[in-house]
């Protein structure tokens, strides 16, 4: 079973590192413009595995991980490399990697067999140095005056990481679409409600694709079949007897978007914090607090296009648990990957250190997809953050043989995988259900259970 996988990801690294490559690449972004020892080849290997061996590794580091790649230079030889070229070099070694390290898709659940893929999209931000204000422009008052939002659509089904693109802070995430393209028809999208909009719905919808995704308290319901005015929500939920209920209904007076209704009545516990919260937020912004607003926290209210055969309530409140999924995937990237230390003041420093940062975790992501549920049948899933500890151990030896050396990283893989498989299996929790074992037993779990606390 090992081998196929082994045999898939050792071709397409070596491809991906491949010194012709990688060289011709350099030199079209203006990297190398003269024959040169430290050529794209060693400069796009020693920053990738020397971030993946010490995620907040000095020039002094780096430099030390290319002498172990054959090559001496000092510090300063390597800080004068970094130029435009080598941002745009590592830029668009990033775009490669995202479009050839692509895993295939797994057998996951029954539950989600029928979609061709299931997606998060969410984005993080990070703050950075104020002379990158002009690329990438801060929220402004407190914050720094420049920060990268970084907007992610993974592929939960395949454990690919598809679509990652850098922006603005201050861009608002509710007018982003450049994930849109890259939806498979019949694929399931589920967004956090910061993403929510009636437009994008709409477009997911014309792609024929199923989104889920909470309501946000702005936009109109009409019951079906169609009513003249909207749902007082708030009115209309207090009448609520069950916990939970389901009903078809319309988004949005013009061009209305038919799609179900899911109304799920909250524990006390989290219904009051979650007025906390507001009350602090309000507090915070100076803004005032409505009634409205601190009734509607006794509720989630979910919209999908999903008809009811496909998912029944109790399913859809465990995918959209699912979605913490990639909540753990940008804790990863921040605090083990260290994109939340980005080192140096001057603009290709930072951009450099973190385009090859993020293509270190596109090779963590492409080499753990395909191990995510291959013990499935023993209820073992594998852990992203023991992973990547288990790759940043074995980085050092695997930098040797990335792109020389095809048998060698294939033994080097071998080795890395079945670590992997021993040592980063997910500890099994009885108290508390993981959103795997939720939504594989979703009859099982009590509503409270499954209730999804976002």
């Amino acid at each position: 079973m090992l081998k196929p996988i082994i045999g898939q990801a050792s071709q397409k690294l070596h491809s991906y590192f491949d010194p012709e490559e990688t060289n011709r690449a350099a030199r079209q972004a203006g990297l190398v413009r003269r024959r040169s020892k430290l050529d794209g080849f060693l400069f796009l290997k020693s920053w990738v595995l020397g971030f993946l061996q010490q995620e907040q590794a000095s020039l002094s580091q780096l430099s030390q991980v290319c002498q172990d790649l054959g090559l001496k230079i000092t510090p300063q030889g390597m800080d004068e490399r970094l130029s435009e070229g080598a941002v745009d070099f590592l830029r668009e070694r990033l775009g490669q990697a995202l479009q050839s390290w692509q895993a295939k898709r797994q057998a996951v659940a029954q539950v989600l067999e029928s979609f061709s893929e299931v997606y998060f999209q969410d984005s993080t931000i990070q703050a950075l140095p104020a002379g990158l204000r002009g690329l990438f422009a801060g929220s402004g008052g407190n914050a720094s005056p420049a920060a990268v939002k970084i907007q992610l659509l993974f592929a939960y089904l395949s454990g690919n990481l598809i679509h990652v693109e850098l922006t603005s802070g201050r861009c608002p995430d509710h007018t982003y679409q450049a994930h849109l393209p890259h939806l498979l028809p019949g694929s399931l999208l589920i967004q956090d409600l910061g993403f929510f909009s009636l437009r994008l719905l709409r477009a997911v919808a014309a792609a024929q694709a199923f989104f889920l995704s909470r309501w946000r308290a702005d936009t109109q319901v009409f019951l079906t079949p169609p009513a003249e005015q909207p749902l007082d929500m708030l009115a209309f939920l207090d009448r609520q007897v069950e916990e939970v209920a389901d009903y078809a209904v319309y988004l949005g007076k013009r061009q209305s978007l038919a799609c179900r209704m899911v109304c799920v009545s909250l524990p006390a516990q989290v219904a009051a914090q979650r007025r906390r919260r507001l009350k602090a937020d309000a507090k915070r912004r100076d803004r005032p607090l409505t009634q409205r607003s601190l009734g509607l926290c006794d509720w989630n209210v979910f919209l999908t296009n999903l008809p009811a055969e496909r998912l029944s309530l109790r399913q859809i409140l465990a995918c959209y648990n699912l979605r913490w999924q990639i909540e753990l995937i940008f804790k990863l990237w921040k605090s083990q990957a260290g994109l939340k230390h980005l080192a140096g003041l001057r603009p290709e420093r930072v951009l450099c250190e973190l385009y090859a940062k993020l293509i270190g975790l596109v090779l963590t992501h492409f080499l753990v997809a395909p191990l995510r549920f291959l013990c499935i049948a023993q209820q073992v899933e594998i852990s992203a953050p023991k992973a990547r500890q288990v790759l940043q151990d074995r980085a050092k030896a695997l930098a040797q043989p990335l792109g020389l050396d095809l048998p060698g990283l294939e033994i080097e893989l071998t080795e890395l995988i079945q670590r992997i498989l021993c040592f980063a299996q997910k500890t099994k929790r009885k108290k508390h259900p993981g959103s795997y074992d939720r939504l594989i037993f979703a009859h099982q779990y009590s509503l409270a259970q499954l209730y999804p606390l976002a």
